[in-house]
């Protein structure tokens, strides 16, 4: 089901789509016409030229205006629809770039297997990342049929939850799996993160109710699993629900956003505002309300994101700035030709 508001937005013969999947420059597009329809889509020229980043261009979840010419077999996005939200990270190898996962979010699953794969310094990073993107997470706790006491992970996920839902399931075995209801509906989209072997396309494929995504064992030694979901594709559940797969994360570099990385952490700002001063880091100073307060390895790992978060605002405001060089060297160049051309007519 698409949202009324955006399909106001686009006239005929334009349709409104939605991005299913992409691979290198082809889409695929869902959409009405009137009766429900995919098709390969490329795109529009101008679109691509105009885009700054490719931020700007479409990601999986994102709607969009195509044009489907008469008799035609392949599709033209020619513009990308106000977003709700964009879910990404950080390029990796140092790159300021960011990387879109999934865009127009009701809610992102941080999936956890409960084995070796149980990361309480991943879960933090994930949920530090969704709010720097303005996406609501949840956390759920894969394989609990592996846990001796799986009430152990939870209570675990709820340490550095902050309240958000945390759910275990044990997808073969169809156990939890009705704790999603609460999040499903033909008008949410749903999206699913974690590592190789978290679990992500066995869920995937009970909530589906059939084996529609590939899976794989993880690896005896670690419990640590091998790609078996290759790019991010956006299916639907039976009562229209969009849930979006995604391939297993090694790393999620965050984007930045210090003010978010506090949200993910506001046990540390609930205990920091007993600090003496104001600008207390919570690291040797005196009267600091939070070191001795709090487990030493979460508050070592909020230290870490908001430093990493730092960095990368540096990072931005210097490609920002440097983008702006670029654009009015160009301009400057532009009018000392153009002014040239002026004497040489004279």
């Amino acid at each position: 089901m698409f949202p009324h508001a955006l399909a106001r937005l686009v006239e005929p013969p334009l349709h409104l789509a939605r991005i299913e999947s992409q691979e290198r420059d082809a889409y695929s597009a869902f959409f009405f016409s009137p009766e429900p329809s995919r098709v390969v889509a490329r795109l529009a020229g101008s679109l691509r030229n105009a885009a700054a980043s490719v931020t700007e261009l479409p990601a999986v979840g994102d709607y969009v205006a195509l044009d489907v010419p008469a008799g035609a077999t392949i599709g033209i996005v020619r513009g990308v629809l106000p977003r709700r939200n964009l879910f990404a990270r950080r390029a990796s190898g140092g790159s300021s770039a960011l990387q879109p996962i999934a865009a127009n979010l009701d809610t992102l699953f941080i999936a956890v297997a409960c084995n070796r794969d149980f990361n309480l310094r991943r879960i933090e990073r994930y949920l530090a990342g969704a709010e720097v993107c303005n996406v609501d997470a949840a956390i759920v706790l894969t394989k609990a049929d592996l846990a001796d006491d799986v009430g152990d992970y939870v209570a675990a996920a709820r340490s550095v939850a902050n309240g958000r839902p945390v759910i275990a399931v044990a997808a073969l075995e169809g156990i939890g799996l009705d704790a999603f209801d609460a999040f499903r509906g033909p008008a949410r989209t749903l999206a699913i993160v974690g590592s190789s072997g978290a679990g992500k396309s066995t869920l995937l494929n009970a909530l589906l109710g059939e084996a529609v995504l590939a899976t794989g064992a993880a690896r005896s030694g670690d419990d640590r699993g091998r790609h078996t979901t290759t790019r991010r594709m956006l299916l639907h559940l039976c009562d229209g629900t969009a849930i979006v797969d995604t391939p297993g994360m090694r790393e999620f570099g965050l984007s930045a956003g210090d003010d978010a990385v506090g949200a993910a952490f506001d046990d540390v700002a609930t205990l920091a505002a007993a600090c003496r001063f104001s600008d207390c880091r919570h690291e040797r100073e005196p009267g600091c309300a939070v070191v001795g307060s709090l487990d030493d390895e979460r508050l070592a790992s909020w230290r870490k994101l908001s430093r990493e978060a730092i960095f990368e605002a540096g990072k931005s405001d210097y490609a920002v700035r440097a983008a702006e060089k670029r654009r009015w060297k160009t301009i400057a160049k532009s009018a000392r030709a153009f002014d040239k051309r002026g004497r040489n007519a004279e």
